[in-house]
């Protein structure tokens, strides 16, 4: 049953104000005040749901923000070797290379982070056999 709050309310309002205490009015005040404690009841139950799930939202917003970010598209001119593509600077190449199944080329990292690494990964995944900066 779905009762309009604010309406039984302002009935409550009104009997009280213009009936006397009878034990009929009395039990009626009682039954409204029933139902609009049972609706509150759902609502508040339903409010907590929506601000759990608006939360969970969120962080799946910020969480996407910054995949986003990260997945920006890389310009310059880039060089494939060894699986990856490098992205050329004035005096060689970048330190790190980018991937070159993702569209957007995310830049890869050694996985484990450290120079002993066997492979490269992108934010995605993808990886390729680890070997350093390509020849001049």
């Amino acid at each position: 049953m779905n009762v309009n709050v604010v309406e039984a309310a302002k009935e409550i309002i009104r009997v009280g104000t213009t009936a006397g205490l009878s034990k009929d009015v009395i039990d009626l005040l009682e039954k409204k005040l029933w139902l609009l404690t049972d609706e509150m009841s759902l609502l508040v139950k339903k409010n907590a749901e929506l601000v759990a799930k608006a939360s969970a939202l969120e962080t799946e917003n910020s969480n996407l923000r910054a995949q986003i970010q990260n997945l920006q598209p890389v310009t310059g001119t880039f060089n494939e070797y060894g699986g990856v593509l490098w992205k050329r600077t004035a005096s060689g190449f970048e330190k790190f290379p980018y991937c070159k199944e993702c569209a957007h080329h995310p830049v890869m990292m050694g996985m484990p982070p450290n120079r002993r690494a066997m492979f490269w990964q992108c934010p995605s995944g993808h990886t390729a056999p680890f070997q350093d900066f390509p020849a001049k």
